[in-house]
Formats: structure tokens, sequence, C-alpha cells
């Protein structure tokens, strides 16, 4: 057992030579403000508060046990090298010690053995943002599995290392499991884009399709292929799922299920309402896609050189970062469409020199519809979405090309020229439960470029916590999408809005304007402490004295 020492009010444990130190961060409130007794006294923003304490505390604990089970490692099997050779030795020792104390199978312990040694050998910096409680438990697995192909000897290990780590520490938002798998896949191919290629090569080698019996009389079918090929099996099948009509008593799953059996075997899909005036249009067997839905398309997003046949990296709409010779095999695809960003025979209206870099430009394009300014112009509508990639509600992975775009700052019908623009610096994707909760509840959303160029998103509560939204976009895949804005047109007629008798005379604002006034001012508010703290940072730099 670790001796036990007291560093001022901080335990701290000493184990094989490392000192892991007690949870110094768990605030008073977390145990003594919550009072089961009057739960409704108790402020929101402590328990909030107590959540984020939480998940730093989870953070440091999974970081320790990471510690203890490496030095663990270290006494039972790099000290009893010479029964290696056995099937009892040493690592079967350890994972035994591990198993049996956690009371998780012998291959859990295993991984956890792998996972110790990784962020000990290859993944330091990145194990010192588990510490800090920067990272959770589950993102550094996902990092691990991530870089799996870079080995602890690799020249390149220790520049990811330190890039993944200070792009997680720099970075103010959420890190879900497909923005942090974008940003880590991203970076891997910057520095080893060999790796990532031979990975695809060895995945599509393992391709195959696997029964497996459940119980009650079902079973699972399984197959794997090339992530575009899964991408449009999907969309047929929820194509003819969706062709029954909406008195089918099935759910979602259940149709989809039948829908699949129906396009592997050719027999015909059904509508189960049982009414005789069923308006279902059920396609003929042995057609792949209901007539409701000529097509199946996938996005994928790329850089004009990448697809010239130079190195780079694509985005596979609802998979994620692909390599540059997975992007080329797509495109050469006998059905595969080629369309520009930036709309085709359309003359940008300007074209201005960006703040964060002089040799870099902004090209302005129409962002709203001349006839309706409040709707935005397919071009717009399209950026928007390869830009967002993802539904911006944090944690949402929700492609954004299944989302509703919504106006930020709310486009005020009665006045436009209030604010609440069309343009693509004022919209973003969210999911039709987001999209609902914006339009019908008291939350806030702000969005706005930082100093470095970085379109950020943040939400507000009904009781002023700020929460940041997502820390990566299809931005930081690709730089040049900054270079591109679609403006409202300054002249664009505003849609006159027609006074009805429900309309109470004796209001000088609606409530909607009310509203939609409290939001404004609660933007204004939090724009001018943000640009206070970034003059209290650069007048802190400056006062800095100079290095010798």
């Amino acid at each position: 057992m670790g001796e036990r020492t007291t560093v001022g009010d901080v335990r701290a444990h000493v184990f094989g030579g490392i000192i892991v130190v007690s949870w110094a961060d768990l605030p008073g409130e977390f145990l003594a403000g919550v009072d089961p007794a009057y739960p409704d006294e108790t402020e929101l923003c402590v328990l909030m508060d107590g959540m984020a304490a939480g998940t730093r505390g989870r953070s440091f604990l999974a970081w320790s046990q990471y510690q203890i089970i490496a030095v663990m490692y270290d006494r039972l099997v790099a000290a009893r090298e010479d029964i290696s050779k056995f099937v009892m030795d040493g690592h079967a020792d350890c994972a035994a010690r591990i198993a049996r104390q956690e009371g998780i199978s012998r291959r859990k312990a295993e991984t956890l053995m792998e996972e110790a040694l990784v962020l000990r050998d290859r993944l330091p910096e990145v194990s010192a943002t588990l510490r800090d409680g920067v990272t959770t438990d589950w993102q550094v697995r996902l990092i691990i599995s991530r870089t799996y192909l870079i080995a602890a000897d690799d020249s390149v290990a220790p520049a990811l290392d330190a890039e993944i780590a200070r792009t997680l520490r720099k970075r103010r938002g959420v890190w879900d499991r497909a923005r942090l798998r974008d940003m880590v896949d991203r970076l891997v191919f910057r520095h080893d884009p060999d790796a990532v290629r031979e990975r695809r090569r060895e995945a599509l080698d393992g391709r195959g399709m696997w029964t497996r019996t459940l119980e009650d009389g079902t079973a699972e079918l399984t197959g794997v292929m090339s992530a575009e090929n899964v991408r449009i099996a999907a969309k047929a099948i929820n194509a003819l799922a969706e062709s029954a009509c909406k008195h089918d008593g099935r759910n979602r799953g259940q149709r989809n299920s039948d829908a699949m059996f129906a396009l592997l075997t050719g027999v015909a899909f059904e509508c189960q309402c049982d009414r005789p005036d069923c308006e279902a249009e059920i396609p003929e067997p042995g057609s792949l896609i209901a007539p409701v839905s000529t097509a199946v398309v996938i996005h994928v997003v790329t850089d004009a050189s990448t697809l010239a046949g130079g190195p780079g990296i694509g985005f596979l709409d609802d998979h994620g970062v692909i390599s540059d010779e997975h992007v080329r095999d797509l495109a050469s695809r006998d059905d595969a469409t080629i369309k520009p960003v930036t709309p085709p025979r359309t003359r940008p209206v300007q074209a201005v020199a960006q703040s964060i870099s002089i040799d870099d430009e902004t090209v302005v394009y129409p962002g709203a519809q001349p006839a309706d300014p409040y709707r935005p112009t397919t071009a717009c509508a399209d950026f928007v979405r390869v830009r967002d990639g993802y539904c911006t509600e944090p944690g949402c992975t929700r492609s954004a090309f299944a989302c509703d775009l919504d106006h930020v700052a709310e486009y005020d019908h009665r006045d436009p020229s209030r604010g609440g623009s069309t343009s693509s610096e004022n919209l973003n994707a969210k999911c039709r439960a987001g999209h609902l909760l914006k339009t019908h509840g008291d939350w806030v959303d702000v969005q706005y470029r930082d100093e470095d160029g970085r379109l950020n998103t943040e939400y507000i509560t009904p009781e002023g916590i700020i929460l940041h939204g997502d820390a990566e976009t299809l931005e930081d895949l690709f730089p040049n999408l900054r270079r591109i804005r679609f403006e409202q047109a300054a002249k664009a007629p505003p849609r006159p809005r027609v006074i009805g008798p429900e309309d109470n005379p004796s209001r000088t604002r609606t409530r909607l304007a009310d509203k939609l006034a409290r939001r404004r001012a609660e933007r204004a508010r939090n724009r001018r402490q943000r640009e206070a703290e970034h003059d209290a940072e650069r007048q802190d730099s400056f006062d800095d004295p100079p290095p010798f």
C-alpha cells in the first residue's frame, strides 16, 4: 500500500513514485448546496456548476486509475520478462488483478492496460488534458482509437500528441463524438496521410456479412461495406419504409426492418394500416427507391486541389473525415455530380480584405431571395449546411443536410431593418427539436467570429448561463470556407405584413416583439462583455515586460 502524505489541505497518495493528488476542485456547493428537503430553492446555476465539477472530477479519477494501472504494469509485467513465454505470465497476472478488483471481464482489464500505456508512452499531453478536466475518459478513448496507427517510436507521435492537446485546450466549446473524431482524423492525416490511406484499404478488405442469433426468435444481420454504400443503402431503406401511410401502426425501426427484408428478397413491402382508403404509394418489388424519393443523395465536401489529385481530406456527410484517395474514388463514380460551393453563374457582390489576414479576401455573394428577403438563396442554404456539417446544438450529431436553417438573430418580419438578416453569418443548421426550442423557448443563441476569424456559437439559458457551442466545424477542415460570405442585399424589399383583427390595438409592441427586443439586448450585453474581455487581454499582453 502506498504512503499517505498531506500537502496543505490536499491529501496525496504515493503509488510507486507517482503522486496522485486528491480531487482538489470539489466545490462546497457540490456536496452542501443541494438540500433534498428544499430542492426548489437551489439555484440552477449552482446545480449546473455542480454538474461541471462532477465531470472534471470523473476525469481526474479516470486519469488516476490509468496512472495506477501503468505502475502495476511496470511492477508485474516489465519486471517479469523471464516468464513472458508462458500463458500465465505477468501480463495475465496484472489483468487478473484489475478484473477481480473492478469486477470486469479480463478483456476489459486488458483494454484498460493498453489505454494506460498509450496515454503514458504515446499521448502524454493528451493524458494531461484528462488530468486537468479538459477531456473525459470516453473522449480520451476515442482519441486513442483514432491514433492507433501511430506507434510510440514514430517520429510524428510527439508532434501529433502536442497538436491534439493544444487544440483541446485552446478551443472553447463542446467536443461531441463526431466533431472530436473529425478533429483527430484531420490532424492524423496532416501528420501521416499514408497511415490513413492504408487504414482505409485494410478496412475495405474486412468488409463482409454476418448473422447473429438473438433471443426469443430474433436474429441480427450485419453488413460491413464502404461508408458511401451504407449511406445509399440506408436512404433506400428509409425511403421504402416511409412509403407507408401515416396510419401504419409500426414504429420507425419496425418499418425499416421490414423494408430492408423486402429490398433484400424482392418481396412486396406493404402498408399495415388495414384501412380501405389507404393512400400509401408502395413501389413495385425490385424498385430500389420509392417514387416519392427518386434519387439517393450523399454529400461529400473537399477542396478543388484534393479533387485534382493533391493531398488533402474530404468530409462525407453523416460519416466524417475521409482520405483524399476516398474522395477521388467517389468523384469517379458514374453517378457522381460535382458542384462548387460558390453559386455558379453568380458574380460576387464584393470582395473585401479580412481582418485576420491581409492577404486573404472575403468574397460576398447574395444571401437572400430578392422577392422574399426572409428566404435564403439555394446557394446560401447549401453553403451554411456545408460549413456547419452537423446540427449546431451542442452534442447533436445530426447531419446539417437533414436539419432546418435558423436565423440566429431572429428575423423581424414587421421591421427587417432592426436586424436578423438572412446571411450566412446569421444562419446555422439546427435539428427540428433544437429549432422548436429556439422558437418557443426562452433560450438565446449567439453566433460570432472571434479574433482568429473562427465562427463561434453560444447558448444562453433563461437564467443567463452561457454554454459554448461546438468546438469544431467544417471551416477547420477546409479553411477556404472562411473566405466565403452570403449577405442580404441592402435594397432587398421587406415583405409586407397585414395586420389582422388578432392584433391587440392597445399594445404598443406584441409579445413576440418584446421577446425579440429582450434577445437583442441580451446579445448586445454579451457582445460588450466579450469585447471588454478581449481588450483587457490585449492590454495585459502590452503590460508584460519584454523577454530578455
